[in-house]
């Protein structure tokens, strides 16, 4: 009966280190800084689209969410850490013209098939729509 009560704490005891070990590997991968190969060159293409191109706003709103989530970028070469403040995103969400601007481009898409296209790449591959919405969109068409 007592090796029975040990073998019982010993797998417990392995089980919850395992779950804890688990939650903090993921909470850190989490907000671990975003990794780019040059910190200002990012931030300008975050801010700025010269060629002011719908497809490309949505991959900077994808862009720009995966920043939020640690609010930091760190350049892979030099290992500078940049820290973004509220402002600096803010202004980063405004360029962009933020979830609005790409919802309004995706209700302006005539074609249907490319409204189709326009609206999974939005919602399963860039992640900056949900699914409520895409069916939202889906159903004005």
């Amino acid at each position: 009966m007592g090796k029975d009560k040990v073998v019982i704490a010993t797998v417990t005891t392995i089980v919850l280190s395992a779950i804890i070990f688990g939650i903090l590997m993921a909470y850190r991968t989490y907000k671990l800084p975003m990794p780019v190969e040059n910190i200002d060159d990012m931030i300008n293409i975050l801010k700025y689209d010269k060629y002011n191109d719908e497809n490309f706003r949505m991959v900077r709103l994808s862009i720009y969410n995966e920043l939020t989530r640690s609010c930091k970028m760190k350049d892979v070469k030099t290992g500078e850490i940049h820290r973004f403040t509220k402002e600096e995103l803010e202004e980063i969400y405004n360029a962009i013209g933020g979830k609005e601007a790409v919802i309004e481009y995706l209700n302006s898409i005539e074609n249907e098939e490319q409204k189709r296209k326009e609206l999974e790449y939005a919602c399963y591959t860039l992640k900056i729509i949900t699914s409520d919405e895409l069916a939202e969109i889906w159903k004005h068409r």
